[in-house]
């Protein structure tokens, strides 16, 4: 601070009743006794005129004790600011709202009063920051070119597999029977086995100069659009939230809308404190508040890049924590934690530096937050409650030491946190030579600061995808990959690297993230086979399926007969409502569908088999139970140990075969070619039950070629092979 600013800033504290530090005191430097958080951090500089205030003493406040004349905030060159002091929803943050934004290139002090309280009656001590707002230069630079994915040099050519035996969906109708639109593009699909369940979630994106409008769609796994909208500009990031909204961002409105289940849009989500929003990721946590990021252009010194290069823009990071009533309560960035030097490799956006290039946001269950910084190649975890790194994974600054993983991270896209505390992430590869792509997970242990690579997955032979990515693990243990900007665009696998579906657009089409979500949201039902016990194969009436609401969360009215499915696949018979309408006699209404018994035969194996009932509500909701359904032996049939039979319908992949005998321990089966040469060999896990499946593809996951082939066991049960036909 000049001494001229100083002398003014202490003429102008002398006028106000809240005591500042004497002129000593004010600097760039801030007493800050007793505050756990404070934002813009204490001697942060370029902080745009239209920020606002966060102050987080920690702990619980009293409400009582938060009132006007507790903080006094004073600008060198604006003044003295009023606004509304508020106490966030989670009781412990403190939000300060100029009603007018600071002066461009000021100093600005802030200054917390006595009288603050927590909720136990403790005091608060009276604490005193600083900052500085940036120039008028940085209205000039705010709104650069999008922020790039790709490095400087020309990306490589989209390589990797193709599908085979694709539906092309130009030829098929939407699920609505609404014509598609000329212009939707188009979709290769194939299926191997079943799915997870749900449906596809994707948005175009056309690559190359030419730019065309995106489209949000919803996909059946055979490419089948259950829903499509198109956009008249490029919308990414479509998903599903926890609170079953529909999310995504817009890029010329630069804000992310929100849907509801009859899609409509009902929110919107920005960033605050002038700071425009990105539109990498939005993560709606439990507690309805929203975490989001923006790119902040500065001009800064790029020396230190020993680029040749003097005074210019590099683009920053900022993540901000937006409340239930949309104030900003969390506030990071990235100049005041990170270098430009942490980069690898250059990349330019718009004429700047963009050093850091956030691409993912996700929070622990403790609050925390996990970053994902591509052109650094690290994953950075922050503290929610103070602001600091709490480690570094990865790149230059890496603090872990990486087990089992001959390769570095580059690249990364999409890092999530699962259940079990692992990270899963897209590993784009950009500087590894060869350049592939892969999905990984690691066991991170933050105490060894150890990084153990637990699961990966690459195609063969392999894809590379510079840009884009995203990597969903289910609760069934199969993973969607969405492979960037090559092909296929995504693959399902199952835990044992067998690929379930894959899905392809057109050369020049992909799409930044897919998922795979339960849409519309299921409602729970109780259902009850009648009879619970059939002999397969025996000629018998239809199985009758009771389905019942649970917790009266809909009426056995509401239930769309026609969409009634057993296993996603089987339709219910036409004439399939049976009085009465409570066949459990427990007083709550409910429906009894059928389905013709020799089409069940095929989705069961002899045991327990659990099978789901499906279908659609009147309101656009769908619903969602299973049930147990024992099947015997047909009558008279000898099984013995070892024995397969076919389940599937022949000449269907995945080829489903019962196995009797032993389904409470592991079993080992194996497919030959009619030459008598081993495909494959796998071990189904104990417990799994007696059926085994095998998704036409060899032990190193190419698909097999048309022709005769013998499934059997081989663990110890000899019995006789089933013959399959595979006709490509």
């Amino acid at each position: 601070m000049s001494r001229n600013s100083g002398v003014l800033l202490f003429a102008l504290v002398a006028a106000i009743s809240t005591p500042f530090p004497p002129s000593a005191a004010i600097s760039s430097a801030a007493i800050l006794p007793g505050l756990e958080f404070i934002s813009p951090l204490p001697g942060s500089a370029q902080i745009p005129p239209g920020t606002s205030l966060i102050i987080r003493p920690g702990g619980i406040l009293d409400p009582t004790s938060v009132g006007a004349g507790l903080l006094r905030v004073l600008g060198s060159s604006s003044g003295i600011h009023e606004g509304p002091l508020r106490l966030s929803d989670d009781l412990r943050t403190l939000t300060f709202q100029p009603d007018l934004p600071f002066a461009f290139g000021e100093q600005v002090i802030v200054a917390l009063g006595a009288g603050l309280r927590t909720d136990h009656g403790e005091a608060v001590p009276p604490a005193w920051s600083s900052f500085s707002t940036s120039g008028p230069e940085r209205e000039a630079i705010l709104y650069l070119p999008g922020a790039a994915e790709s490095d400087d040099e020309p990306p490589p050519q989209a390589g990797g597999p193709g599908s085979a035996n694709v539906i092309r969906v130009d030829s098929l109708p939407s699920t609505t029977g609404e014509p598609l639109p000329p212009d939707f593009p188009h979709v290769q699909a194939t299926v191997f086995g079943p799915p997870t369940p749900g449906r596809l979630f994707l948005s175009s994106i056309t690559l190359g100069s030419v730019k065309t409008p995106s489209f949000l769609m919803i996909l059946e796994n055979d490419g089948t659009p259950f829903f499509q909208r198109k956009i008249d500009t490029q919308a990414i990031d479509f998903k599903m939230q926890p609170d079953g909204r529909l999310t995504y961002f817009d890029r010329t409105a630069k804000a992310f809308y929100a849907l509801d289940t009859r899609f409509a849009v009902v929110d919107s989500f920005r960033c605050g404190n002038g700071y425009v929003t990105d539109g990498h990721d939005l993560v709606l946590l439990p507690n309805g508040h929203a975490l989001l990021m923006s790119y902040d252009p500065e001009l800064v010194d790029l020396s230190p890049l020993k680029t040749g290069l003097g005074f210019g823009i590099a683009v920053g990071l900022i993540i901000q924590e937006l409340d239930q009533r949309r104030n900003v309560v969390f506030q990071w960035r990235s100049w005041d934690h990170f270098k430009i030097t942490d980069s690898i490799g250059r990349v330019t956006s718009g004429g700047g530096i963009d050093y850091v290039h956030g691409n993912s946001i996700d929070a622990d269950p403790d609050g925390n937050i996990i970053i994902s910084c591509r052109h650094m190649s690290e994953v950075t975890k922050i503290s929610r409650s103070t602001g600091e790194i709490l480690w570094r994974l990865g790149g230059k600054n890496n603090q872990f030491t990486f087990i089992n993983d001959p390769f570095a991270i580059s690249r990364q896209h999409a890092v999530k946190l699962l259940p079990n505390g692992n990270l899963v992430m897209f590993d784009n590869g950009n500087f590894r030579l060869p350049s592939f792509s892969r999905a990984v997970e690691y066991a991170i242990d933050e105490t060894q600061k150890t990084a153990t690579l637990v699961w990966q997955y690459r195609l063969s032979p392999d894809a590379f995808g510079p840009a884009f990515g995203y990597v969903q693990r289910f609760p069934n243990g199969n993973t969607l990959i969405n492979w960037g900007n090559t092909t296929p665009t995504l693959t399902e696998v199952a835990p044992d690297g067998s690929i379930v579906s894959e899905l392809t657009f057109d050369p020049g089409i992909a799409t930044y993230r897919a998922f795979r979500f339960d849409w519309p949201p299921p409602r729970p039902a109780e259902v009850t086979f009648k009879p619970a016990v059939i002999n397969k194969g025996a000629i018998a009436g239809p199985l009758l399926a009771v389905i019942e609401p649970v917790g009266s969360n809909f009426s056995a009215a509401d239930v769309l007969l026609p969409t009634v499915r057993l296993d996603g696949t089987l339709r219910a018979d036409a004439a399939m409502v049976i009085q009465p309408p409570d066949a459990n006699g427990d007083g709550i209404p409910d429906v009894t569908v059928q389905f013709p018994r020799v089409a069940v035969d095929r989705f069961l194996s002899i045991g327990m088999n659990r099978l789901e009932v499906t279908g659609s509500l009147r309101d656009g909701t769908v619903f969602r139970g299973s049930a147990e359904l024992r099947a015997l032996a047909p009558d008279g049939a000898q099984t013995t140990p070892g024995s397969l039979q076919l389940v599937s319908v022949p000449g269907a992949l995945p080829v489903e075969i019962g196995a009797a005998g032993g389904p409470a321990r592991p079993r080992t089966f194996a497919v030959y070619d009619i030459q008598g040469r081993l495909v494959k060999r796998w071990q189904t896990r104990g417990g799994a039950g007696d059926r085994a499946s095998w998704d036409g593809r060899r032990a190193d996951g190419r698909r097999v070629g048309s022709g005769i082939y013998l499934l059997r066991a081989e663990d110890g049960l000899p019995g006789p092979a089933v013959k399959v036909l595979i006709a490509r």
